[in-house]
């Protein structure tokens, strides 16, 4: 089994303040200790340091948080040539999704993973799933 997991997931884990934080952590735990393997766009990492460095105010704290939460579980990156970013745009202009979603939801449609996400254009358009649902139907 493997995950797709949206930005969204990842920065919610790491920021305390966020709302998302404890169902995104917990996630986090069960694919670390059941040794889920992450598949993400490669871009993934970069979107979510960048993401908290411009939360927190402060770029090394951001990188940190990222390393330290992506690595400790299986992540495989997958790389964006052409033919995936052909794929990824069919996607994105058809369920009319934003650019770096649309990257997600390849990965996801790619690689037969399920997409998690706390984006509501995720849920809605692109067959995910909350954290909170997912660790409902995977106890």
């Amino acid at each position: 089994m493997s995950l797709t997991i949206d930005g969204s997931v990842w920065i919610a884990a790491a920021d305390a303040t966020d709302k998302f934080h404890q169902p995104s952590r917990d996630l986090l735990r069960k694919i670390v200790a059941a040794g889920i393997a992450v598949i993400q766009p490669a871009f993934g990492s970069t979107e979510v340091a960048c993401a908290l460095a411009r939360r927190l105010r402060d770029g090394v704290q951001g990188q940190q948080l990222t390393r330290s939460l992506m690595n400790r579980m299986v992540t495989s990156e997958i790389a964006m040539d052409t033919a995936f970013l052909n794929e990824a745009e069919n996607i994105g202009t058809s369920q009319f999704l934003r650019g770096a979603d649309a990257l997600y939801a390849t990965v996801a449609r790619q690689s037969q993973s399920p997409l998690v996400s706390w984006d509501n254009e995720h849920l809605q358009r692109a067959d995910g799933i909350t954290p909170i649902d997912w660790l409902a139907a995977n106890p």
